[in-house]
């Protein structure tokens, strides 16, 4: 957002340049001209040198560069970067080095620092301002969680009523900056004061009745964020309504379109944080916004809008939390059912404000009164069809082309929510004239016309006539690509909703089963046409194939194993030209990997060729990164679902691709590929078992590695754990070497707690999970692995861990579904493994019955399961749960 404001439009070298000032470098000539390399080179290590040196004085440096009002404004809007960098960072790991490095400062020098700061905030150069003005808000973010510098925000307050417009409006830009840090700490856990999120929505919204616009739309910007602050301002019924007024206010401006829109703005952030206080204040919200929607123009317009998709947003939360049995004391104020009458015309009248028919993908008002209609139509469901079928109905015949794509665009906008009770007869009704405007002369119309027949097939798939529409798909595949990319989504959403093709079995027949030649003929010559480049359309034709393949009936199965051949053919000679073609490298391994699943051992025959051509795909992936160590993620998943297809017979292959494997676990930047590569592990454990001894010392080598580096990312974490437990299930007794070290990584996860990590923090409760879940699919796989070589005497020693780790988690309300049922499951384990021995040990150990009532609680069939079979096991072994 406003954070990454351009300030900067020198070139790089003048401006890396203009910062050695700061320490009496004379400059003044290479400011004024373009640097070359090694004078960049030079000034960028002087730098970082001066910042290692002494942080102290680099950052009272940089301050007094920044205030120096006889100094270029280059160089003190660089040192206000400079600083700013110096005290915040995207690494959350860097950024908290960072903030721990700046209240390590001498007290005198942050003095220093602030002082000079807040004196270029005023700067008659606004560039200059808005530069201390990051700094500022920077520096609040560390010391006013901790109850330090005090007098910030009272200083921007003094400005803010300041008689200056100039002062007001940088003051209001430095709250702006301020609040979306603050913001950003509060959703992280950390308690900011109340009185200063008073304090400071006090000033902005002071400045939101200022007479000068300016200030005024900076205000704005600022309660957008401030505003989230505001809970306890908004539970005070005075105060809130004192806010929405003023909030109202703005969105009427006069002649002020920016200070509009960033009103509407706020009245979006409300709706998203202040929904259950609406209510009384929607009497004012509906018509301002239906009114804006109408007459104002389009980039006022969309901000009103999309209010209306919030609270839609909003209602359907709290819809999925009452079906869940977990309302959280909220309430549901059907804020749509109410407006529907109003606002569902509203709507599918902004659908025709389309001005071209060219498709340029730039979001307007017909594209936001499309999402809003869907977002409606799953919240109110059936009540809403009857209302937008007389606008389809009035205008599917209109002379004019937008009047035809808007009631398409409305007519499958609504196909989410309704029911498909509702929608059959509709559908079956308005079939003949949905095949006839894929005839339509206006290429839009056709467009939308796919578009919204692959929504019919999407989520209503059982009335979809496939025998009749699939021919005529076919032959619209031939259509411009703009069209040709959306016939092919059709048909991709029609095969992934065939009855029965959802789970791993196949059934042996479907209803696109006739037509799989020919589909996937067509597709073929879809992706050679000449004009497969634009609209993505060569992408769109082999993910259609793709998907077609993955979903297929088993009755196909003859024809995909010409299928593959013809995509080996394609991967060959895709290396023609390999600097063009490694994205076109990566659609044909993906119908390839939906094709070797499908096939599993019927692949052998030609395992060796799809092998050397994905080996080739990863050497000519690095050749075009200038050699760089990197994988395609793509041909990976095809080494993966070889593996899982060919069993043993993939180690012939594992002298080659090992150390691609290597490559793709050591190069823990690319996250992804890294998760996969880890995942990989697993794969080749169940295909090749035993043998794998050979690959374990370079593989767990690397894991240890990763595990220990604090720059990798915690994904990558939690993918090695269960790829512990998979080795030592393949190698079984000789993983007795590897026992040790590798326990003691998964004591080490096992004690990361959910107080470790930021507070109310989704992102990281889910990561918590799969870590759990990770160490005791790890501790499962070495006790059957052990137990399979008559070695589990070795783990006796690390049961009381496990249990202990078991124990843990029967308390953790944050434990998920699948980490209760990995707990259960190794007590299972461990139980069936150790007997009575372990059933004596634990007693009637607490935890026991709270492992299996929290499992017993659950709504999955497969948690019940298991834990009914841990309940036989113990009453056999002679520990029976008292309940």
């Amino acid at each position: 957002g406003r954070a990454a404001i351009a300030v900067f439009r020198l070139p790089a070298a003048r401006r890396r340049a203009a910062a050695l000032r700061a320490w009496d470098v004379d400059l003044d000539g290479v400011a004024a001209r373009d640097a070359d390399t090694g004078q960049m080179a030079a000034a960028e290590a002087q730098i970082r040198s001066a910042e290692s040196a002494s942080a102290d004085q680099y950052f009272t440096a940089l301050a007094q560069e920044l205030a120096g009002a006889g100094k270029p404004i280059i160089a003190r809007q660089l040192a206000g970067l400079l600083l700013k960098n110096g005290l915040s960072s995207k690494d959350p790991a860097r950024d908290r080095e960072l903030k721990a490095r700046w209240a390590a400062l001498p007290a005198a020098s942050r003095t220093q620092v602030k002082e000079a700061t807040t004196s270029a905030l005023v700067a008659s150069e606004l560039d200059v301002g808005k530069a201390a003005a990051q700094v500022l808000a920077k520096i609040g973010a560390v010391e006013i969680p901790a109850g330090e510098w005090v007098g910030l925000v009272p200083l921007l307050l003094q400005h803010v009523t300041n008689t200056d417009p100039r002062a007001r409006q940088i003051s209001l830009i430095t709250l702006g900056y301020l609040c979306e840090d603050l913001v950003l700490l509060a959703q992280e856990g950390t308690l900011i004061d109340e009185q200063i999120s008073n304090n400071i929505l006090t000033a902005v919204v002071q400045g939101m009745r200022d007479t000068d616009n300016t200030s005024k739309l900076e205000a704005c910007r600022a309660f957008y964020h401030a505003v989230v602050l505001a809970k306890k301002n908004f539970r005070n019924e005075q105060e809130r309504a004192f806010i929405m007024n003023v909030v109202a206010e703005n969105c009427r401006c006069p002649g002020d379109e920016a200070v509009q829109i960033a009103s509407f703005e706020c009245l979006v952030q409300i709706a998203t944080e202040y929904y259950d206080f609406l209510m009384p204040h929607i009497n004012v919200i509906g018509p301002l916004t239906w009114e804006t929607i109408k007459s104002a123009p389009e980039k006022v317009a969309i901000p009103a809008m999309e209010f209306w998709s919030t609270v839609c947003d909003e209602e359907l939360d709290i819809m999925d939390l009452i079906e869940a049995g977990a309302p959280d004391g909220r309430q549901n104020f059907n804020l749509i059912r109410q407006a529907m009458p109003f606002l569902v015309p509203l709507l599918n009248q902004s659908l025709t404000r389309q001005v071209s028919e060219e498709d340029d993908d730039t979001w307007n008002i017909a594209m936001a009164a499309g999402t809003c209609l869907g977002l409606v139509a799953q919240v109110v469901r059936d009540d809403c069809v009857d209302l937008v079928l007389g606008f389809v109905s009035a205008n599917f015949e209109n002379p004019e082309w937008k009047y035809r794509e808007a009631a398409l665009l409305a007519y499958g906008s609504i196909m989410e929510g309704p029911t498909s009770e509702k929608m059959r007869p509709l559908v079956q009704q308005s079939y003949p004239h949905l095949v006839r405007a894929l005839q339509d002369t206006s290429v839009a119309v056709r467009d939308t016309m796919a578009w919204t027949l692959g929504r019919i097939a999407q989520f209503h798939a059982d009335i979809v006539p496939v025998k009749e529409l699939v021919p005529v798909l076919g032959e619209k595949l031939r259509d411009v690509p703009r069209v040709s990319a959306n016939i092919c989504w059709v048909i991709q959403v029609l095969a992934e909703n065939q009855h029965g093709c959802q789970g791993i079995e196949k059934p042996q027949t479907t209803q696109l089963s006739e037509f799989f030649p020919a589909l996937a003929q067509a597709f073929l010559q879809v992706v050679v046409r000449p004009d497969a480049d634009e609209k993505m359309l060569r992408m769109a034709a082999y993910n259609a194939l793709s998907g077609l393949c993955s979903h297929a009936g088993n009755d196909c199965m003859g024809h995909m194993a010409t299928l593959l051949q013809e995509m080996l053919s394609h991967l060959s000679m895709s290396f023609k030209n390999v600097e063009r073609e490694c994205a076109l490298q990566g659609y044909i391994c993906g119908v390839i990997t939906a094709l070797v699943q499908r096939l599993r051992e019927r692949v052998l025959p030609v395992a060796e060729r799809v092998m050397e051509e994905i080996l080739k795909v990863m050497t000519a992936y690095q050749q075009v990164k200038g050699g760089a160590q990197v994988l395609p993620e793509e041909a990976l998943l095809v080494a993966s679902s070889l593996a899982n297809a060919i069993g043993a017979n993939f180690e012939p292959f594992m002298p080659h691709f090992a150390p691609q494997l290597r490559t793709g676990l050591q190069n823990y930047e690319d996250v992804q590929v890294c998760v996969m590569a880890t995942g990989l592990i697993g794969d080749l454990c169940r295909a090749l078992e035993g043998k794998m001894i050979a690959y374990c010392e370079m593989i767990l080598q690397i894991l240890y590695t990763n595990l220990q580096n604090p720059a990798v990312d915690r994904k990558i974490k939690a993918a090695i754990m269960p790829a512990f437990g998979d080795i030592a299930l393949a190698i079984t007794g000789d993983f007795e070497k590897y026992l040790g070290p590798v326990v003691q990584m998964l004591l080490e996860a096992s004690n990361t707690r959910l107080e470790d990590g930021p507070a109310n923090n989704e992102d990281w409760v889910d990561y918590l999970n799969t870590l759990r879940e990770g160490v005791l699919d790890a501790y499962s796989g070495m006790i059957h692995g052990l137990r399979d070589a008559g070695k589990l005497h070795l783990f006796k020693e690390h049961v009381n861990s496990v249990l202990h780790f078991v124990s843990l988690i029967s308390e953790d309300k944050s434990a998920s579904d699948s980490v209760m049922k990995a707990a259960v499951g190794v007590l299972g384990d461990l139980i069936m493994s150790f007997q009575q021995e372990l059933t004596q040990h634990l007693g009637n150990a607490p935890f026991l019955a709270r492992l299996v009532e929290c499992a017993a609680r659950s709504q999955d069939p497969s948690i019940l399961k298991t834990a009914n079979w841990l309940r036989l096991l113990l009453q056999k072994y002679g520990a029976g749960v008292q309940q």
